[in-house]
């Protein structure tokens, strides 16, 4: 079998960046408790070596009596630096750039009145975060909930930086033709919307295609479904254990990655692939 990889995939800079800061934190203080609020990546694989070594993921504050508490790149709301700070926990902020531009917007919208209106999953730890910096919020997922999305003037859109450009810009066209006076924030990271068009190009390539990723990865997720509208084959899997039998039975296979694949996982479903 033939491998080829999309020429754009795997961890991006935010995600690259979290776990170098969670390296020197490792470094820097031996022994000491630390935890993360939510698992540090969407990677299942990364976040238990991390466990094994000390970093352990907890689903809020309630969990973590002292040591170390880092902000994973999701970023988290106003209230929880607030209460990190009263509890006297050491904080180590790994909130992506690109994400801290974002909660900036919206709390700058949020001082002006604004509603803010958001691109995204509601459930996803990046979208929660951006939510609270906000007075006034609602979120959309497609363009028939931004149709019946209730707005309120003035307002402005920002979308989650991992969202679709593509769905994005259709999102924001039906707002705006609901309300012309709508502000709309390019909040896209740009690398979300190269890896995507990396994978299209890659599928004019192969016969079938593999997303490496996450289960509980939105921009995986969002990578996959953009692999099967190539009209190829396509699954979405976490490594080289969930590679499907059917894979198997193409001469050539495409890769990509989500933005919280390490490495070496890509390097081993490559490897699965091509010893066959």
């Amino acid at each position: 079998m033939k491998v080829i990889r999309a020429d754009v995939l795997g961890v991006c800079h935010g995600v690259r960046r979290a776990l170098a800061i969670v390296e020197e934190t490792l470094a820097a203080h031996p022994g000491e408790p630390i935890h993360t609020l939510g698992p540090l990546i969407h990677n299942p694989r990364t976040v238990e070596d991390l466990r094994r070594r000390g970093v352990v993921p907890a689903d809020g504050l309630r969990e973590i009596r002292d040591g170390i508490v880092v902000i994973r790149a999701h970023g988290v709301g106003p209230e929880t630096l607030r209460e990190i700070a009263a509890r006297g926990l050491r904080l180590v902020d790994a909130t992506c750039p690109h994400v801290r531009r974002v909660q900036q917007i919206v709390a700058e919208g949020a001082a002006r009145g604004c509603l803010t209106v958001i691109a995204g999953d509601a459930e996803h730890g990046e979208v929660k975060g951006i939510r609270a910096y906000a007075g006034r919020s609602v979120v959309v997922a497609s363009v028939g909930e931004a149709r019946a999305a209730a707005l309120s003037a003035p307002a402005l859109v920002v979308s989650q930086t991992t969202f679709r450009s593509s769905d994005y810009g259709e999102i924001a066209a039906v707002l705006r033709d609901r309300d012309p006076a709508i502000e709309v924030f390019d909040t896209s990271c740009a690398l979300t919307e190269t890896r995507q068009e990396s994978l299209r190009r890659l599928a004019s390539r192969v016969d079938a295609l593999l997303v490496i990723g996450g289960k509980g990865s939105a921009n995986t997720r969002w990578l996959h479904q953009t692999a099967l509208q190539t009209g190829r084959p396509a699954w979405h899997v976490e490594g080289a254990e969930d590679i499907p039998v059917e894979a198997f039975r193409f001469s050539t296979v495409g890769i990509s990655a989500g933005a919280s694949t390490p490495d070496a996982v890509i390097d081993e479903v490559e490897n699965a692939l091509a010893a066959r």
